[in-house]
């Protein structure tokens, strides 16, 4: 399989989910260090267990992209990036 040609820099975007808000914002904040980023609320269970939210940000390798999802991944409030 192959991977796809990315070209850097460029927009990404992530998908975090987890079961507090709140918590998936400060997981963003941590991840992202003082790199600028928009959050937007993607979807919320019908339980209101689970919410997640799309992390938007532009990154400047494929280093970097793959940092900022292990960052993320590490986060306990963190259940799934996407």
């Amino acid at each position: 399989m192959n991977k796809p040609q990315i070209d850097y820099p460029c927009e990404w975007s992530y998908t975090i989910i987890g079961a507090d808000e709140n918590a998936l914002r400060e997981a963003a904040k941590a991840a992202l260090g003082l790199k600028a980023f928009t959050v937007t609320v993607s979807n919320k269970s019908r339980s209101g267990k689970y919410t997640s939210l799309i992390i938007t940000t532009n990154v400047l390798s494929e280093e970097e992209r793959n940092s900022i999802c292990k960052n993320l991944s590490a986060h306990p409030a963190v259940k799934i990036v996407i």
